[in-house]
C-alpha cells in the first residue's frame, strides 16, 4: 500500500516538472510573438512615417511648380 502512494506522488512530481517545462516553453513563445509583433508595429510607423514625407515632398513640388 505504502509503494502504491509513493509511486502515484512520483508520477504526480513527473507530471509538475512536465507541465511546468511546457509552461516555460509557452512563456518564451509569447515573448517571440509580443516581439515580433513590436517589431511590426515599428515597421508599420517608419512606413507611414517616410509615406507622410514623400506625400508632402511631392505636395511640395507640385504647389512650387
Amino acid at each position: 500500500m505504502g509503494d502504491s502512494w509513493e509511486k502515484q506522488i512520483a508520477e504526480l512530481r513527473t507530471d509538475i516538472k512536465h507541465m511546468l517545462h511546457s509552461q516555460e516553453i509557452m512563456q518564451k513563445q509569447i515573448r517571440d510573438l509580443q516581439k515580433m509583433s513590436n517589431m511590426g508595429a515599428g515597421g508599420l510607423k517608419v512606413l507611414i512615417i517616410v509615406g507622410a514625407c514623400l506625400a508632402a515632398v511631392y505636395t511640395w513640388i507640385r504647389l512650387i511648380d
